[in-house]
């Protein structure tokens, strides 16, 4: 059974890091349009300033799912 808790887990892992992989740069399109100035004014500048936080929080979140899915992983007993 607990092979099969790994096995579980590790196919958990990757999944998560393959969705993170593929979302990590989901908002670098906008930032740089942003840092280009492709909406200037006191808008465009909140703007900026959100999509810039949003990408950190993203990033955050992505990097932490990725950490509790491999601690997880590693407290399974036999996991080498």
């Amino acid at each position: 059974m607990a092979d099969l808790d790994r096995e579980a887990m590790r196919a958990v892992l990757e999944r998560i890091q393959r969705l993170s992989d593929e979302h990590w740069w989901a908002l670098d399109p906008s930032c740089r349009l942003m840092e280009g100035d492709a909406w200037v004014g006191p808008t465009g500048a909140r703007f900026g300033t959100q999509v810039n936080a949003d990408q950190r929080e993203l990033r955050d979140l992505l990097a932490r799912a990725v950490h509790s899915a491999q601690s997880r992983l590693a407290s399974l007993p036999g996991t080498s």
